[in-house]
């Protein structure tokens, strides 16, 4: 018995010698751009629903699912841009370390001491790590198509997109609006993206600068920089830390690849007490079954456990 105490004294110093060293890796957040949604029905001293998107997305892909989160459920609601995404800064490093520091420089702003942590894609990459690093901080989590396997072969913002962003932008006449500056790129990515609404992504992401030259509303760059960390090994950057305990809800599309039995099989390792609820949708499941996503979220966070 003496020897299991001490066995387990022993493993327990070098759980918290691991978590020290990970959290050691973290930058200092970046100040995110947010915006919030509240009601009168929602509870105030309960922990917000503080949500980021997926990549090459924004807060306004958000926007009417929050609003309707915040009349329907009890939680006062907040949307942010990621780093390099949006009015957000645009940064060096873009890691799932990077983002959930930065929701954690969010929650010291706000004076926050818990949110319910929902995040799509990339979005989720972000807060599973902030669970699994910064658990006293996170009443629950809410996965949006995403776990922590690889991101599927065939999903159309492979690392060639973000290379094209780069060598595209550059090369458009600056004398062309935003709107023929976008039909110029358009014949570019069409030979690599085939889809009609995901080219529409890309395409409406390119902005007219200032001075006239032309760029986007990501940093490719960026992004590129952390693309291993962030789209392939994803599990490998959480070596050591240990599961989660909190109650998790992932919500998949059936017809996106991104969520599959395999890839739910290594969710249970790091946490526990997922629940897992399949709509019929793509891999942006909030916008096409807005209704039933609204319901399984407002459900999920009905109960304040910390209040």
């Amino acid at each position: 018995m003496a020897r299991q105490r001490l066995l387990g004294s022993v493993l327990a110093r070098i759980g918290a010698q691991v978590l020290r060293n990970y959290r050691s890796s973290f930058v200092h957040g970046t100040r995110l751009e947010y915006v919030s949604y509240s009601s009168p029905r929602n509870l105030m001293q309960a922990p917000p629903i503080v949500v980021m998107h997926d990549l090459n997305l924004s807060l306004e892909s958000w926007r009417q699912v929050a609003v309707n989160l915040s009349q329907e459920g009890l939680r006062q609601v907040i949307t942010v841009d990621a780093r390099n995404h949006g009015l957000s800064p645009y940064v060096t490093g873009h890691s799932p370390m990077h983002l959930a520091a930065d929701v954690e420089a969010l929650m010291s702003h706000q004076s926050l001491n818990k949110i319910v942590a929902l995040g799509h894609g990339m979005g989720g990459r972000a807060m599973m790590t902030l669970a699994l690093t910064q658990p006293q901080l996170v009443e629950r989590v809410i996965l949006v198509d995403i776990t922590l396997a690889p991101v599927p072969s065939n999903f159309y913002l492979t690392r060639q997109v973000f290379e094209m962003m780069l060598q595209v932008a550059p090369s458009i006449p600056p004398n062309l609006s935003l709107s023929e500056g976008r039909t110029f790129i358009l014949p570019l990515f069409q030979d690599v993206v085939h889809d009609a609404s995901e080219l529409r992504r890309i395409i409406y992401n390119l902005r007219k600068m200032q001075d006239n030259t032309f760029g986007w509303a990501v940093n490719p760059q960026a992004v590129l920089s952390s693309w291993g960390d962030m789209m392939i090994n994803y599990e490998a950057t959480l070596g050591g830390l240990r599961p989660y305990m909190g109650e998790v809800l992932l919500i998949a599309g059936s017809q996106s690849e991104f969520v599959t039995t395999t890839s739910i099989a290594v969710m249970q390792r790091y946490f526990p007490n997922t629940v897992v609820q399949i709509l019929d949708a793509g891999h942006c499941v909030y916008e096409d079954q807005p209704e039933q996503f609204v319901e399984l979220v407002v459900q999920f966070t009905q109960t304040c456990l910390v209040c």
